[in-house]
């Protein structure tokens, strides 16, 4: 018999790393999977579908193309873009007549994405060579998807799709968002409000009436302190910077899906700026360590000082440092905030729906 080619084509970033991930167990299970003596071969393409005036990837209308122009038996597209259909979070898209299908990898979550991928696609094969779609979820039992459930087209040549449901799928998608979003890229794109913060932070620690305020607060104060300025910091960099996302006239998605994505923006911004906020606090407490001597430190607060002094008043002053870079934040670009805030597919699909409120 001849060869058996599956191909593999993936968005740039995260999707294009689960893909080459993907290749080489991959054709293994497809030949331990079959009972015939066919070679099974894996093949792997980087390209970047357009999205359609609705925000969507138009994988049925380019499955042949696609499939010509490769050679490929099936077909499997990855993207990053976050999919729902009849509310539900959409993990597939499937053409049967070309035997293709496009998998949200958001919908996977944020554990476990080779495998479940793997093991998706190898029921999708198997399913789109033999089996009837509907009875081969029992492929994908016990891999942490949930309850998936099949919408046939309505027409043969209409795509069918599988959805995953309750608020476990919900819960996997968003935390898939958060992945796919990657929160350290912000990072970069802070570099003002970074330096604004270490530069004010910074002035606490010669400064000594914050030590005698950070000697007198308790633990728990602290903590909360520390929580309000990250909050605050997040707040006024979703604002600023547009951030926060408005139901779309010309999109699929409805408020539910609109208030998903506000919701993976506050914890993508909440997690950088946390970040951004340990980082701040290490170079603080070395710097504090390094400046103020222990002699000094005790003369000022009256008793004897320990790394923890050094600690908690590293603590203060982090947490006001980060308040304060709020206002190096309006030097840093806006367009390279949004573009690190999101996963390429989500930003792509946010300026278009911007151009349309336009």
């Amino acid at each position: 018999m001849g060869e058996v080619t599956v191909g593999l084509i993936a968005d740039p970033g995260l999707p294009e790393k689960i893909m080459h991930q993907l290749k080489g167990k991959l054709a293994n299970e497809l030949r331990q999977g079959t009972d015939d003596s066919e070679p099974w071969k894996v093949h792997t393409k980087r390209e970047k579908l357009p999205l359609n005036s609705e925000g969507e990837i138009p994988f049925f209308s380019l499955t042949k193309r696609l499939k010509n122009e490769n050679g490929w038996d099936y077909l499997f597209y990855l993207t990053d873009l976050p999919r729902a259909a009849d509310g539900e979070p959409m993990l597939v898209e499937i053409d049967h007549e070309m035997r293709g299908a496009l998998i949200s990898l958001p919908v996977l979550g944020a554990v476990g994405v080779q495998a479940k991928a793997r093991r998706l696609i190898l029921a999708l094969v198997h399913a789109l060579r033999a089996e009837p779609l509907a009875t081969a979820f029992h492929q994908l039992d016990g891999v942490g998807l949930g309850r998936i459930s099949y919408h046939p087209g309505e027409e043969r040549d209409k795509p069918s799709y599988l959805t995953t449901s309750g608020r476990s799928g919900r819960f996997r998608l968003l935390v898939g968002m958060v992945r796919n979003n990657r929160p350290g890229r912000l990072l970069p794109a802070l570099s003002s409000c970074i330096a604004a913060a270490a530069a004010s932070g910074a002035f606490g620690i010669f400064y000594a009436a914050i030590w005698n305020m950070a000697d007198a607060l308790s633990p728990l104060r602290l903590f909360m302190i520390s929580v309000l300025s990250i909050g605050a910091l997040s707040a006024w960099l979703i604002m600023h910077n547009g951030l926060w996302s408005k139901t779309r006239r010309h999109s699929k998605w409805d408020i539910n899906e609109a208030r998903r994505d506000n919701a993976s923006t506050i914890i993508t911004v909440f997690l950088s700026v946390t970040m951004m906020y340990l980082v701040l606090y290490t170079i603080l407490l070395g710097g504090s360590i390094a400046v103020i001597s222990a002699g000094y430190l005790q003369s000022q607060l009256g008793h004897s000082v320990s790394f923890l002094d050094y600690a908690t008043l590293s603590w203060l002053a982090a947490s006001l440092g980060t308040i304060a870079g709020a206002l190096g934040s309006n030097f840093d670009k806006d367009e390279a905030i949004r573009e690190a805030t999101y996963s390429r597919r989500q930003h792509e699909r946010r300026k278009l729906a911007e151009s349309y409120e336009d």
